[in-house]
């Protein structure tokens, strides 16, 4: 905009305007592009060129800014999170009082080794479930078999135990001993009502909301389904 160029080569200020003969302030407002009517008081004159020259200073402002906003770089590449941070370890998460989450990784050196070792057979998961969180040995436990890739699996959990603990397990043929590769923290189970570990077929001594839920056909269900953790 011209007149905007104008605006930043000349001093608009009251104090320099007021140093201007009327004549220079006309010129100037001719510059401008201000239509000064005949005789005007040059108190007037100045007053016009002081609000032209904020509306233009607000306007170029404001022109800089959408530049700006439109010349702004727009990240179309989302963040992911790595496949793996090359470390050995193991998670467990509670779902619900009957299903554990767990997720682990494996970091390449072990993996290497592994692989390497002609006696190693497979990886499973080892869930302990414990009487106590300080006891030394678990009160029993089961594997989940896993492929070398897999980093993670959802485990049913059997009901009325007190903690639950998962280890990343490397087995061996030959004789060779299990190896614990990593072992999560023992997690305290929280304890459901003992209708729900009863098996289909037997009177449940239920309250009439519970009877109207279908509670029995939802028992039926999960032993069809899941079977284990009725035993």
């Amino acid at each position: 905009m011209e007149a905007v160029k104008i605006m930043e080569t000349k001093n608009i200020t009251l104090s320099h305007l007021a140093t201007l003969s009327t004549a220079d302030l006309l010129s100037l407002a001719d510059e401008f592009g201000i239509d000064i009517p005949e005789n005007l008081n040059r108190s007037f004159v100045i007053r016009e060129l002081l609000e032209t020259a904020e509306e233009l200073q607000s306007e170029s402002e404001n022109e800089d800014i959408s530049e700006v906003d439109g010349e702004a770089e727009v990240l179309e590449k989302k963040e992911t999170l790595p496949e793996t941070y090359n470390e050995t370890e193991i998670c467990a998460v509670l779902r619900n009082p009957a299903w554990v989450f767990v997720y682990w990784d494996i970091s390449a050196a072990d993996i290497a080794r592994l692989n390497s070792d002609f006696s190693f057979k497979s990886l499973c998961l080892r869930v302990s479930f414990w009487e106590n969180a300080d006891d030394e040995k678990p009160a029993e436990s089961f594997d989940v078999q896993l492929g070398i890739s897999d980093r993670q699996q959802y485990v049913l959990l059997s009901p009325g135990k007190n903690f639950v603990r998962l280890d990343l397990v490397a087995q061996y043929s030959g004789g060779k001993d299990d190896e614990n590769l990593a072992v999560s923290r023992k997690i305290e189970l929280p304890k459901g009502s003992p209708v729900l570990n009863s098996l289909p077929g037997r009177e449940l001594d239920v309250g009439e909301l519970v009877e109207l839920s279908n509670m029995k056909g939802l028992l039926n269900a999960h032993f069809e389904n899941h079977r284990q953790s009725f035993l």
